[in-house]
């Protein structure tokens, strides 16, 4: 007790409530910092849940066009990943000289296990897609295609264009074991074919 008592006695006061003070200080601020960092991670991973980049295509002659996405960074989710994409029949002055129709093909790649639906405008009215099929290549890659058998008509007299959301879900269901698919991207290729109404 006379040892505890020596030692406390040449303690300096106010030396220690400073010191103290100065820990309470320190641990206080790398608490706070640290739930920053937490609210910031939650923050941008519930925000990155709905990008929504825009393609856009551009038929004023008889052709095909083919614009890719990258699915890339998903994780598994209740709300769907929402991209969109614009058929028009003209680009500035340029317009069509004949009335087109067209129709679209959307191929993926197979890396994710990812359920598309694609429906026509801002609102969804069901899922447009006719067939979805799974194909392989000569080096056995798997490819998923998806059709639109409606075909879609433009006026040449009229300035149109059609806008389209591709939603991909990525089921919660494989939450549990998501890091098998983390840094896997998944490729769409759109493909919008044009032909001229006869």
């Amino acid at each position: 007790m006379k040892g505890i008592k020596k030692i406390f006695a040449n303690i300096n006061v106010k030396d220690f409530k400073k010191y103290v003070f100065f820990s309470i200080l320190l641990v206080v601020t790398i608490i706070a910092l640290s739930s920053i960092d937490l609210t910031k991670a939650r923050y941008e991973n519930e925000t990155d849940i709905r990008i929504k980049p825009t393609l856009a295509f551009f038929i004023v002659d008889v052709e095909s066009q083919t614009g890719q996405v990258k699915l890339e960074g998903m994780v598994p989710s209740a709300t769907p990943y929402l991209y969109s994409f614009n058929v028009s029949n003209f680009k500035g002055n340029k317009h069509a000289n004949v009335d087109l129709t067209y129709s679209i093909e959307i191929i993926t790649t197979t890396n994710m296990p990812l359920n598309f639906t694609i429906y026509k405008g801002n609102v969804n009215n069901g899922n447009e897609v006719d067939s979805d099929t799974t194909t392989t290549n000569d080096d056995g890659v798997y490819f998923r295609h998806l059709v639109i058998n409606d075909v879609n008509t433009m006026l040449y007299t009229q300035n149109v264009t059609d806008t389209y959301i591709l939603s991909v879900e990525y089921p919660l269901t494989y939450k549990v074991n998501a890091d098998d698919y983390a840094g896997i991207i998944d490729l769409v290729d759109i493909k919008i074919n044009a032909e001229q109404v006869v």
